[in-house]
């Protein structure tokens, strides 16, 4: 008998609500349920990574050109835009 695969994992999107509530939702219920989906996908470890590049590669790399560009490319930090977490 052979070992069965495992299945694939995919994103699926958020379910959808199929009833009608009786009160519509608020701006805030919907914003608080779209910065929860966002929070959600930094849980699962899909983040929005931002690049910042530091002063002292900044200056190196403009002074020190083409050679500095070494120490500016060095000198970065990506975070999550949403979360903040630092990335490797």
């Amino acid at each position: 008998m052979a070992p069965m695969a495992q299945p694939s994992v995919y994103m699926q999107p958020p379910p959808q609500q199929t009833a009608k509530s009786a009160e519509p939702k608020t701006a805030a219920q919907i914003g608080e349920e779209y910065r929860a989906a966002l929070f959600a996908q930094c849980a699962q470890g899909i983040h929005q990574p931002k690049t910042s590049y530091g002063l002292c590669g900044i200056i190196t790399g403009v002074i020190c050109f083409p050679i500095g560009l070494i120490c500016l490319f060095m000198d970065t930090e990506q975070k999550c835009d949403r979360c903040g977490v630092k990335l490797d």
